[in-house]
């Protein structure tokens, strides 16, 4: 397997997200792109990766194969790359290696060893999320950026009259309501066909909604006492997202 980025600008930050919950993560690689799906070791939030063959200049993968490598180390090496730089991935069996190659002004070669991983690709199953929005990622950010002064966790409310999503912290002695509507700036769209009411943990949040700048709108889907599912998107070249679990 040999990966050529044509710049090191999304991965790089994209993995500041995905470490701060994952030591390692378990790549599948095949035809159609690398994927990474991996729980967190608080079984709360399920990280989600996939980079399509059109995010590469170069996409040499003959046979499926999976991967685990050290995410902290692989983060800890990208400090040293900067934005602009092309990359490439490689698997090297024999030596059974990650090779991460820079490409700058001086030719840069890092190896990780491929490990032997406790956890594994995870295959999520089908979820019926019938609320559902497109946004812009910065906005949401700021909501949950403003709510983590108020509250540990946040609730969602959506009320299809209106219809609406309204995002509500509370605290001690302060609290905090943003309610959304298909008007607004910020909301591309909004399909919110049933009432439901969820509760999620900021900290999650906050720490995962920190990529806005990878992509200019994001998708969430929720229901009453499941899962929210995020998504940020870059046309046909990657997709970012998490399944965070509901608070009790």
């Amino acid at each position: 397997m040999k990966v050529t980025f044509p710049q090191a600008k999304e991965i790089k930050n994209i993995l500041p997200a995905i470490v701060s919950f994952l030591s390692e993560g378990t790549f599948k690689a095949n035809k159609d792109g690398i994927f990474l799906s991996s729980l967190d070791p608080a079984n709360v939030a399920v990280i989600l990766l996939d980079m399509y063959p059109n995010m590469f200049t170069e996409y040499d993968i003959q046979d499926e194969e999976k991967f685990t490598i050290n995410l902290e180390d692989l983060k800890k090496i990208m400090t040293r790359v900067a934005l602009k730089n092309q990359i490439s991935w490689e698997i090297d069996k024999e030596k059974n290696k990650f090779v991460l190659t820079v490409y700058g002004k001086a030719k840069k070669v890092f190896t990780l060893p491929l490990i032997e991983s406790e956890g594994s690709f995870m295959d999520l199953p089908n979820l019926e999320l019938p609320v559902k929005v497109e946004m812009d990622s910065k906005a949401f950010y700021d909501i949950i950026e403003s709510a983590k002064v108020i509250a540990d966790e946040i609730k969602i409310v959506a009320d299809p009259e209106g219809p609406k999503v309204s995002f509500i912290a509370e605290g001690e002695l302060k609290d905090m309501r943003i309610d959304l509507t298909p008007q607004d700036e910020s909301v591309l769209s909004m399909e919110v066909p049933s009432k439901a009411m969820t509760r999620y943990s900021i900290d999650y949040l906050y720490k995962l909604s920190k990529v806005a700048r990878i992509s200019d709108t994001l998708t969430f889907k929720l229901d009453s006492g499941k899962p929210i599912w995020i998504d940020y998107k870059s046309t046909d070249k990657f997709k970012f997202g998490f399944v965070l679990a509901p608070r009790e």
